[in-house]
């Protein structure tokens, strides 16, 4: 009994370290949209609005190479994922630029709250339920390629239909994904962390990566679905 209660408690501290990570990214993120909307609103009016697509793409770039990298080498060098963490976060903040310049403010709350709501409840099941939701994360992920896919036919379509109805598979997919990971990080944690396999830093790092991009996922679909464009 004395076993189970330590490894209870050590694997609360690990997701408290997972959720702390996670939430600083988020504030990272955010920091970084706002400030480019208010101290430097005219030089991200002119890179936006100035026809450099060119460089949208170029960091969309950078940023698919670091959550690579993240994923490849948090358990083998934990410092240096967390700085390149930091810096996807602080990259991503020009996703939220755009955002901030599209929606009011008043959507972007409401969709800021209700996804921390969704990711909680979401993160609370899928650490707390005893039923395996792999299966339901591989048809997810499954899902998500799909969406993905599409997203990129649609691109070139621009039909709006097409777009309603990815942005609900990918509140749908996102949800799931949420309460798997959850689940997948505590397995992996009694598996690897707990007993000095792997890192317990860079495992958290991964999670962190992991679970900003399920929370991050869900805000920009329920903003794209119930958001208000100014």
């Amino acid at each position: 009994m004395e076993r189970r209660m330590v490894n209870v408690d050590s694997e609360a501290k690990f997701f408290s370290r997972v959720y702390g990570l996670m939430a600083a990214g988020v504030g990272i993120s955010a920091l970084v949209a706002v400030l480019l909307v208010t101290v430097f609103k005219n030089q991200t009016a002119a890179v936006l609005y100035g026809g450099s697509s060119w460089l949208v793409w170029g960091l969309m770039i950078v940023e698919m190479l670091l959550v690579v990298q993240i994923s490849r080498r948090s358990t083998k060098n934990p410092t240096a994922s967390l700085f390149m963490f930091i810096a996807y976060a602080a990259l991503n903040g020009l996703t939220f630029t755009a955002i901030l310049l599209a929606y009011n403010i008043g959507s972007i709350a409401s969709a800021f709250i209700s996804s921390a709501l969704v990711f909680i409840a979401m993160s609370v099941y899928g650490r707390m339920t005893k039923n395996n939701l792999s299966g339901f994360g591989k048809y997810a992920m499954m899902g998500l390629i799909g969406v993905i896919i599409v997203s990129l036919v649609n691109f070139f379509m621009a039909s709006a239909a097409v777009s309603y109805f990815l942005s609900y598979a990918m509140l749908i997919i996102f949800i799931i994904l949420t309460a798997w990971d959850n689940q997948k990080l505590g397995l992996m944690y009694r598996q690897y962390g707990a007993t000095g396999e792997v890192s317990i830093s860079g495992l958290a790092v991964m999670g962190a990566l992991t679970l900003y991009l399920d929370f991050v996922n869900l805000f920009i679909t329920m903003l794209q679905i119930f958001g208000n464009r100014d």
